[in-house]
């Protein structure tokens, strides 16, 4: 994959840049305070944030601080979501607070649909159902972003949370999550069973406690297990998916 979309980040990321002083020499844009690059990696298929504190002497050395996952199935406006992202993690290392917008406040919470597939929207649904917590924080996700961004999103929010619910092992929360997980792994399309997967293999992930407790949840669903067992290690391997699903 080339370049092509470089400029697409680099112009979501311009306004804060400039507003903050920014200024581009030989692809490195730096104020007082930062330097900041932003590359993408053929290897990895992944666009790279690289940022450095810079000396009293004006020396710097850059460092990755941020990589989003991109190959050939995405587009221009997914571009504009990598320049957000790494404007955020940029803001955050500069001790600038985000505004909270009221564009959130529009965000459509997802529904089943009308015909009953289940596909990423449903599942989604009943993932906020048993985490209402959550709800917010996909609002804000889709207000930000401008659409849902489900795998970052997951890896984010809800790999964490199977992982704490997995260790607490309480029998009640486990058999309402797995309930969940469960119904969508038999009814779910292929996106969503693959997700659903690969968001339990996260959790899994060099912690054979997780991985216990999630196979004894899973019961007799041999398929699901074997599903689970033979995506962790892909998962640890994966840079590509490590990126997305491991935060």
């Amino acid at each position: 994959m080339d370049n092509r979309y470089l400029e697409n980040v680099i112009a979501e990321m311009k306004p804060f840049l400039n507003e903050n002083g920014f200024k581009e020499v030989d692809g490195i844009y730096k104020n007082d305070k930062k330097a900041v690059q932003v590359e993408y990696s053929d290897e990895r298929q992944m666009y790279v944030l690289k940022t450095a504190d810079i000396e009293e002497d004006g020396s710097f050395s850059l460092g990755e601080a941020s990589a989003w996952l991109f190959d050939d199935s995405q587009n221009a406006k997914d571009a504009e979501a990598v320049g957000i992202d790494f404007v955020s993690t940029i803001k955050s290392e500069l001790g600038i607070k985000n505004k909270r917008s009221s564009a959130s406040a529009l965000v459509d919470l997802p529904t089943v649909s009308k015909d009953g597939a289940y596909n990423i929207t449903a599942f989604t649904k009943k993932v906020l159902d048993v985490f209402p917590a959550l709800k917010e924080e996909y609002k804000s996700h889709v207000s930000v972003y401008g659409n849902f961004l489900y795998l970052n999103f997951f890896g984010e929010k809800l790999v964490p949370l199977i992982k704490d619910v997995l260790l607490e092992n309480n029998k009640k929360s486990v058999k309402k999550l797995f309930d969940v997980l469960q119904n969508g792994y038999l009814q779910g399309d292929k996106d969503t069973v693959n997700t659903i997967v690969a968001v339990v293999a996260a959790a899994c992930v060099n912690d054979e406690a997780v991985k216990n407790n999630a196979i004894a949840a899973l019961g007799d669903n041999q398929h699901f297990i074997d599903a689970l067992t033979q995506f962790i290690p892909v998962i640890s391997s994966n840079k590509k998916l490590s990126a997305a699903l491991l935060k």
